[in-house]
């Protein structure tokens, strides 16, 4: 197996150069051969501890450190010992330690500190990202879904502008410089890497550091991401050769490939430099993919001027498709935003539209993407953009058959007491004959006349004599019978 010395990734045999770095790859080094890291353990300017290497690259190594006076945990980027000599190493690094400390953006590492130490070795401390690059994204789940290609775009273009507004060129952006940063339960963040070659925008051709920066016959940057006039030293590196290189990135996103591949670097950049793109696939929308074709295009003057543009356009494209932007950042809308986006019911209650409330936020988009300037520059073009107002009228609708629907409730009600009546009537009924009733009823009634064989009986039964009780009883039954007379008349 072989290794690449620059990224630490193993490769078989047949591969020779590492295709990320373009590295040339080393044997695997046996267990006695390995070195051991001496700075693990090591503690700078009495605050920084070395705790763990996380990884290396051409000019330093990142290594997992804790803050010992805060006790919190941070990154320390160490220069390689092997440049303690070298002047241009040196000034590259404290580009990069400039460069990072102006930027000012939540979508840009945070640089904290930068020192040196009294042995020569220079360090700068930075936020601790936990999560991976867009290399390693890529590697395994390339191409991404638009929504989320769009998401990660917005957010990198984000801290681009923000540089660009600084008065900083990256000129090396490219996967292995984006870091998705993701910690549990807060959403995805997008990290812009590596300002070491960083270029003010400021600053003189004629500037002994930047000479020394940018030597006759040395390429700055990754082969498969650079500008053509980067690749080519034809003209001078401006914020379009970042939105070329954004554009790059972009395109590999949604195809799953960079749309310039060869065997050698060079041959890379000769076909930046004289050949077209192969078109994005079918499934991409027709107006990211306009995006695209205007970032990759070979005049500078053709692209967008800067990143800050190129948001500008994408933003309003991806909330014309309706695109979900968890990663945007968006001002928070105000009360008269809400008001202008929506109608007063007639109870009171604010109805938000959402694609009137998404022609307000994309209004100083359009005027600035008309003039190239303000919102307030945009002229009547930006009139078409101006919210409209709906009111909502108070509706009255008749509830078609409400007689019908008393009729039904009243019949219903009525069938309700007249079972309640007959309940009552039945259990009534009931009692009176399983109690007293029989006994009135038999009272009442006139009784036969004894027959001559009744006399003759042997042992007569004695009958009770009529007593106060039972004359008081035939009164009451009368009236009682006439009740229920009536009340069986009833329900004749």
């Amino acid at each position: 197996m072989l290794h690449c010395p620059r990224c630490g990734k193993q490769y078989p045999d047949n591969v020779h150069v590492c295709p990320a770095d373009f590295t040339p790859l080393k044997a695997d080094e046996t267990l006695a051969d390995v070195p051991v890291d001496r700075l693990i353990g090591r503690v700078f300017d009495d605050k920084y501890r070395l705790d763990e290497r996380l990884g290396g690259g051409g000019m330093g190594t990142v290594y997992r450190a804790t803050h010992l006076l805060i006790d919190r945990p941070v990154a320390v980027k160490v220069l390689s010992q092997r440049f303690v000599e070298d002047e241009t190493a040196q000034q590259r690094f404290h580009r990069e330690a400039r460069a990072a400390g102006r930027m000012q953006h939540p979508n840009a590492v945070s640089v904290t500190d930068f020192g040196s130490t009294t042995d020569g070795y220079l360090y700068i401390v930075m936020e601790l990202l936990e999560g991976r690059t867009l290399r390693d994204l890529l590697a395994r789940e390339a191409p991404l879904d638009i929504a989320r290609a769009v998401s990660i775009m917005l957010q990198m273009s984000a801290a681009v502008a923000a540089a660009h507004d600084a008065g900083l060129i990256h000129r090396d952006l490219k996967p292995a410089n984006i870091f998705i940063a993701q910690r549990p339960d807060t959403p995805t963040v997008v990290k812009v890497l590596d300002f070491g070659v960083a270029k003010f925008a400021v600053e003189e051709q004629a500037d002994d550091d930047y000479k020394t920066l940018t030597q006759v016959g040395t390429i700055i940057g990754t082969p498969r991401y650079m500008s053509p006039e980067q690749c080519a030293g034809s003209g001078p590196v401006s914020p379009a050769s970042d939105v070329y290189s954004l554009g790059i990135i972009f395109y590999e996103m949604l195809a799953g490939v960079t749309p310039f591949n060869a065997e050698t670097p060079l041959a890379i950049a000769f076909r930046h430099v004289s050949e077209s793109p192969a078109p994005l696939p079918p499934s991409v929308p027709v107006k990211l993919r306009v995006i695209v074709e205007r970032a990759l295009a070979k005049d500078p003057r053709e692209r967008f001027r800067n990143a800050g543009e190129l948001r500008q356009q994408l933003l309003a494209v991806a909330q014309e498709l309706g695109l979900e932007l968890s990663g945007s950042i968006a001002a928070p809308l105000s009360l008269e935003v809400l008001r202008s986006s929506g109608a007063e019911s007639p109870s009171g209650r604010l109805v938000i539209d959402l694609n009137t409330l998404r022609e307000v936020q994309a209004a100083p988009t359009a005027g600035s993407l008309v003039t190239g300037g303000s919102p307030a520059n945009a002229g009547p073009q930006a009139e078409s953009f101006a919210p409209i107002r709906r009111e909502i009228s108070r509706l009255n609708i008749a509830l078609a058959g409400s007689g019908k629907g008393k009729r039904v409730y009243l019949t219903v009600a009525a069938v309700v007491l007249i079972m309640a009546i007959l309940g009552s009537g039945v259990l009534a009924a009931r009692w009176w004959r399983g109690g007293n009733f029989a006994g009135i009823a038999a009272s009442a009634s006139p009784s036969p006349s004894p027959s001559p064989t009744a006399t003759a009986s042997p042992s007569p039964t004695p009958t009770p004599s009529p007593t106060t009780r039972p004359r008081r009883n035939t009164q009451r039954p009368s009236k009682i019978k006439k009740v229920w007379d009536k009340v069986k008349g009833i329900f004749k």
